[in-house]
């Protein structure tokens, strides 16, 4: 008999290393200058409104995970965590029949190859599909740049068809900041579907996400404001 995996329950979100006593929160990145707060309002409409989200970076221990893990409060109760489980992923929460693409929402802990407990090889493709087919994804990855990503994920060894990254939606990228001491939110793009693969686009802090509407940003924009408002 084949147990079902606890797919609710995080697995190694945060990498090899033990979770944080105390996670960062967004109000704790937007008062040490990791996100601004329009980039913030941006990326927490993106996740209420099921917006695909992938945070990039170049140097392991960024913030990467930190950042997209202050967003999950953005996700409505409807929608169901799904944490993948790496180069260990079945997908047998596609077997389940309460399952539906529309309120699950899939959180990959990393997309590289450097440890099993981080989703690689086919697993990625059949990822990106679910996506395609109405899952939320929300990820982190290394890359220095959206271009350095996509060819990641497109070039050798996995060639993933570049269509398939328009479920992707969202990519933001995080850097060290210039002094050195801490990190920065720099860039954000969309990605969408092309006729020779995918476009990319940058997305100008103040312009809302495609699928998400002027009142949506305003809405979250509020919500974030609330958030990070002093006591």
């Amino acid at each position: 008999m084949t147990n079902t995996p606890q797919y609710e329950a995080p697995y190694h979100w945060w990498g090899p290393v033990p979770a944080p006593t105390e996670p960062l929160t967004l109000r704790d990145l937007v008062r040490n200058g990791t996100v601004d707060l329009e980039y913030a309002a941006t990326l927490w409409s993106a996740v209420a409104n099921r917006r695909s989200l992938t945070i990039i970076g170049g140097p392991s221990g960024l913030g990467k995970s930190t950042l997209l893990q202050t967003l999950l409060p953005a996700l409505t109760p409807a929608q169901r965590h799904v944490y993948l489980r790496g180069c260990y992923e079945t997908f047998a929460f596609q077997r389940e029949a309460s399952y539906s693409p529309l309120t699950t929402t899939l959180l990959v802990n990393e997309i590289s190859p450097h440890l099993p407990i981080y989703l690689w090889g086919p697993a990625v493709q059949r990822t990106l599909v679910a996506g395609g087919d109405g899952c939320q994804i929300l990820a982190t990855a290394h890359g220095r740049s959206v271009v350095n990503f996509v060819g990641s994920l497109t070039g050798s060894p996995l060639r993933v068809p570049a269509q398939l990254l328009a479920a992707i939606d969202l990519v933001a990228l995080l850097e060290p900041a210039p002094d050195g001491a801490g990190r920065q939110l720099t860039e954000l793009w969309q990605l969408s579907a092309a006729r020779d693969g995918v476009a990319i686009e940058r997305l100008h802090p103040g312009n809302p996400p495609m699928g998400v509407t002027a009142d949506q940003l305003a809405e979250a924009r509020a919500s974030v404001h609330s958030i990070v408002a002093p006591d």
